[in-house]
């Protein structure tokens, strides 16, 4: 897996290819929240060093939803968080002390938006990326994962499983796991990213990213690009790892009619801790210009509305099974009405409560059952989810 939102936290063995971890490395890094891929068919693996591998993950669930206040019921079959994708890398041999790689991933989404449309689903490609490492650190050019609130998105519940169903009953393509109720989407943007070397368990990444424009408005300006940046410190304790971790955001934005700025801006904080058989993940995130749903530059009433997010999870593993249980919020302060760009915005609060077990029933064969409680003070519907599904991983 290169370029899904699995999490970082998910505790697998790195590649023992010496010289496959070279290109294990460019790819997690370039991914952000992912861990480098535990097995990988070898397309070509030549005498002189070049390599290229191809990997990636199929998830299926059959979801139930029961709607709440009049709210629709139905059953679907769709993807999870993640949508179905495979995942090409290339490794060239090093020189003169730099190692250069090429992520390239394809994904489809089992289910269109539209239920009269479910033979187009979505086809995409979410990272093309060219990475250059060397003992100065790691370069990511091209497209691919942001990395504000990566390590937040780095959850076993978020892993493999379905979180929130942004439209009830009809929904499709992947599904918003726990965006706005817990964290804010890093997105697949084109950026560049700048990771230092490890430095005893510290490192750090710095990014310039294309901006976000509100959908809702063409008259916007976005001169500079968007600026995040992540300090992650991970140490090995006695039977287990802690890790730690804190990020920002700045993007500025103009309203070119009336001269109107504002910015989208945040920071996180937070931590996962894993001792034997038990984890455990939070994160707090307060942003301006972001907000309750989480999605960046979602819409121009966004503009200088405080929110937070925040979520706890803890997890048990025993064996091949993983439980866990894992709460979060979404909420937004109301402000009033700003002149030439709309109405005044309402105070909301997404409340998204997930019960989760996962079986490893082969090593690429993950059995996964889902059940979560979404309630919204905004005119969403709530509802109460019970999904089972499957993934495969190659």
């Amino acid at each position: 897996m290169i370029e899904n939102n699995k999490p970082s936290n998910s505790e697998k063995p790195p590649l023992r290819t010496p010289r496959l971890s070279a290109l294990a490395i460019g790819v997690a890094l370039s991914a952000g929240i992912a861990s480098a891929p535990v097995t990988a068919v070898t397309l070509y693996d030549s005498d002189d060093g070049y390599k290229a591998t191809m990997n990636g993950s199929i998830p299926v669930f059959v979801s139930h939803i029961s709607g709440k206040d009049d709210g629709e019921d139905g059953t679907r079959i769709t993807s999870s968080f993640n949508p179905a994708n495979v995942t090409f890398g290339f490794l060239a041999p090093e020189v003169n002390g730099l190692t250069v790689t090429g992520t390239l991933q394809i994904n489809s989404h089992l289910g269109s938006p539209s239920l009269s449309q479910n033979d187009n689903a979505a086809f995409e490609s979410r990272v093309a990326e060219i990475g250059v490492a060397g003992g100065f650190g790691h370069l990511a050019v091209g497209k691919g994962f942001g990395v504000f609130n990566s390590n937040a998105i780095g959850d076993v519940g978020s892993a493999k499983g379905i979180g929130r169903v942004f439209s009830g009953a009809d929904f499709g393509n992947a599904t918003g796991g726990r965006i706005g109720a817990g964290y804010v989407y890093a997105n697949f943007n084109p950026h560049v990213v700048y990771t230092t070397p490890d430095m005893g368990g510290l490192s750090a990444k710095v990014a310039i990213i294309n901006p976000e424009e509100p959908e809702d408005n063409t008259n916007i300006e976005t001169i500079l690009p968007r600026f995040e940046g992540q300090v992650t410190y991970a140490m090995d304790l006695d039977g287990g790892m802690f890790k730690i971790w804190t990020g920002f955001l700045q993007q500025e934005l103009e309203v070119i009619s009336n001269g109107f700025e504002y910015d989208l801006q945040g920071y996180d904080v937070g931590f996962h801790l894993g001792l034997g058989a038990f984890g455990f993940t939070a994160n707090y995130t307060d942003t301006t210009g972001i907000g309750a749903d989480g999605l960046y530059g979602d819409a121009l009433n966004d503009a200088d509305v405080d929110a937070t997010q925040w979520y706890v999870e803890p997890t048990f593993t025993f064996g091949k099974t993983t439980l866990g249980v894992s709460y979060g919020e979404g909420d937004q302060d109301s402000r009033d009405a700003i002149a030439g760009i709309g109405g005044p915005v309402a105070a909301n609060t997404n409340e998204l409560t997930m019960l989760f077990a996962r079986y490893q029933l082969t090593p690429n064969l993950t059995l996964m059952g889902e059940l979560s409680q979404f309630e919204s003070d905004s005119s969403e519907p709530d509802y109460d989810l019970v999904g089972l599904g499957m993934q495969l991983d190659f």
